[in-house]
C-alpha cells in the first residue's frame, strides 16, 4: 500500500501501546490514507497471476487449486509487488520492479535496488531485522515502499 504513512496524524512516528517507536513489522504498510488511494501517484502493475507466485513462494502457501504453483518459484522478493522483504540475506542481492506508470497513461519504467549485508559489521546484525524505505515523488504525490530484511 504506497499511499499509507508510517507517521501519525501529528507528523511523529506511528507508536506502540508500550511508548516505543513502531516499525514494519508492527503497523505493515503504514496508516491508511484514503484520500491518497483515490489519486496514488504511482501503480505498480501487478497482476493476479503475480499475487499466486507470492503466495507460492511464501512457504508454498496455494490460494488457487487451479493455479499450479511452480517447482522453483521466484523468490517474494522477486515478484513486482511495492514492498521489498527479503528473508535469510547473506551477502548482496539485487530487486528489480518494472512496470511502474510515470509520466502518461501507459508509460513504463523500472528501477533496481541493491542490498548488501557484508563485512563485519552483518555480523553483528544475524537474524536481527532492518527497516527502512523507499519514496517516489514528483513534487505532488509521495509513494513510500518498505523495505524490511532479515539477516541471515
Amino acid at each position: 500500500m504506497t499511499t499509507a504513512t508510517a507517521y501519525n496524524a501529528e507528523g511523529g512516528p506511528i507508536m506502540n501501546a508500550d511508548g516505543t517507536v513502531a516499525g514494519p513489522m508492527d503497523y505493515g504498510s503504514g496508516h491508511i490514507r484514503p484520500r491518497h488511494a483515490l489519486d496514488p501517484g504511482l501503480v505498480y502493475d501487478a497482476s493476479f497471476q503475480d499475487y499466486l507466485l507470492y503466495a507460492c513462494a511464501s512457504e508454498g502457501a496455494q490460494l488457487d487449486h487451479s493455479f499450479p504453483c511452480p517447482a522453483s518459484p521466484p523468490r517474494p522478493h522477486e515478484l513486482n509487488y511495492p514492498s521489498v522483504a527479503i528473508h535469510g540475506l547473506n551477502g548482496a542481492t539485487t530487486v528489480h520492479r518494472t512496470s511502474l506508470a510515470f509520466a502518461r497513461t501507459g508509460e513504463k519504467k523500472s528501477f533496481t535496488i541493491k542490498i548488501a549485508a557484508t563485512g563485519k559489521r552483518s555480523r553483528r546484525l544475524k537474524r536481527k531485522y532492518l527497516a527502512g524505505s523507499y519514496t517516489w515523488s514528483d513534487g505532488v504525490h509521495a509513494v513510500r515502499s518498505p523495505v524490511v530484511v532479515l539477516v541471515a
